[in-house]
């Protein structure tokens, strides 16, 4: 029973360890996207995240603490849904592809929803750890994508450390919660290895700039 006890205590620390690394991942965007005038989130992974929470909050409420810790990373990516909205030209895949902002932004939060609901419940997933991981590895590629294709704004040292510590934090919990994950492992590895990668490639580029 205490060992039970201890491993409950164990895994509730690292779920809102998680959450308060991904809260603050969202607000040091905030910040440094107003200050910058750039979110340093590409639209896909904003699309992404705001479903997934409106899907576990709304659709498929989870359980009390997880409802709690959605319901703030939700609020939080409406404003730099807000920011994204405000700051960006263009939203358009391709410079050759003139699309209207929102009418990207709509079309990518409906594709956003319907695959994280098909997902859900092809691999009756109803924590959602498939999507989150998948989406978690999407964002890691993007990062690099991004700071690769766009320079710097928007981004921050930081921001590359708490999402790494955040989900890190998450990683080890589900990996006691599902060990024989061949899946979830890789994913956690491979989110690891690209995090990691974009922390120093920024840490790079801003060195240059500076």
């Amino acid at each position: 029973m205490d060992d039970y006890l201890l491993a409950a205590q164990i895994g509730r620390f690292l779920q809102i360890s998680s959450g308060f690394f991904w809260t603050i991942t969202y607000i040091l965007v905030i910040v440094q996207g107003v200050k910058d005038r750039k979110v340093g989130i590409p639209v896909a992974a904003v699309c992404a995240n705001i479903t997934w929470e409106a899907l576990f909050l709304f659709v498929f409420p989870i359980e009390p603490v997880q409802i709690v810790i959605n319901a703030i990373w939700f609020l939080l990516d409406c404003v730099i849904l807000v920011l994204l909205l405000k700051y960006a030209k263009s939203l358009s895949p391709s410079p050759s592809l003139i699309l209207n902002k929102y009418t990207v932004l709509l079309f990518g939060l409906v594709i956003a929803f319907l695959m994280n609901f098909a997902i859900t419940v092809e691999f009756h997933d109803m924590i959602g750890k498939y999507t989150a991981f998948g989406m978690n590895f999407m964002m890691s590629l993007l990062f690099i994508d991004m700071l690769l294709k766009h320079g710097t704004k928007g981004q921050s040292i930081t921001i590359g450390y708490t999402k790494l510590i955040g989900t890190l934090c998450s990683s080890i919990l589900f990996a006691f919660i599902y060990p024989d994950s061949m899946l979830l492992l890789t994913l956690f590895i491979l989110i690891f290895i690209l995090d990691v990668a974009y922390i120093i490639l920024l840490r790079s580029r801003l060195r240059i700039k500076v």
